[in-house]
């Protein structure tokens, strides 16, 4: 359970936790494989599309962790750069989607607490986001894959924000939808909150021992704002 007491500042991840990132990178594999229709039918890319994302998240989270922590950080988040250019006219007519709820709750914690981002992403992907969910202005500060000497699961990001908005890092809560999300949360005592809305498994989450998990970011909303009314 969280204790709601120390609850100072919120700290979101973003992708699978404010965006939904999951259904767009499905889209975009699926349109990808569909301009190999010799290869396999249309009715099954789709699948297959999905399929490649559920399978390459653990194995790429794995990779960005070593890079951060061998120095490659810069030179993978390049390469990355480098694969969305190749993917870009199968994206061209995408839009973000942003994960139901998200706005209406972000508005409505931002009058209670300081709010902040710690994401593994580039900022200009991010930022992007942020202003296409129209949410950008109520964040105090956005720590990327390069703000700090290392990203998640380390807790660099999230002592960055707690300083950017001038909160003891205890004092924050870490809200993210994967196991790293919950790590840099850990690794500084720092409550956390899991959701399902994004990447991770509830297994593997719950391993992890958060303080809650939820179905999805915005049930953060109920939890949080009820502790204003009993006031």
């Amino acid at each position: 359970m969280l204790d709601k007491t120390k609850i100072k500042s919120i700290i979101f991840d973003v992708d699978g936790t404010l965006r939904d990132t999951d259904n767009e990178m499905v889209r975009g594999i699926e349109l990808f494989l569909l301009k190999f229709e010799f290869f396999i039918l249309s009715k099954n890319a789709q699948t297959a599309a999905r399929s490649i994302v559920m399978n390459i998240e653990n194995p790429a989270q794995f990779i960005l962790h070593y890079a951060d922590k061998w120095g490659w950080d810069t030179f993978i988040h390049q390469v990355i750069q480098g694969i969305r250019w190749l993917l870009k006219p199968f994206m061209n007519n995408r839009n973000f989607q942003t994960i139901e709820g998200i706005k209406p709750m972000i508005v409505e914690l931002a009058k209670h607490y300081p709010l902040a981002i710690a994401s593994a992403g580039n900022e200009q992907t991010l930022r992007a986001f942020l202003a296409h969910a129209d949410i950008a202005q109520y964040f105090v500060c956005v720590a990327t894959a390069l703000t700090c000497r290392h990203t998640k699961p380390f807790a660099d990001p999230v002592v960055w924000a707690a300083l950017q908005m001038g909160v003891e890092v205890e004092n924050c809560i870490m809200v993210g939808d994967t196991t790293v999300d919950m790590l840099a949360g850990k690794n500084e005592k720092t409550q956390t909150v899991a959701v399902l809305c994004g990447f991770g498994e509830r297994e593997e989450l719950e391993a992890l021992k958060p303080n809650v998990i939820l179905s999805t970011t915005a049930d953060l909303t109920a939890i949080l704002i009820s502790n204003f009314l009993k006031i």
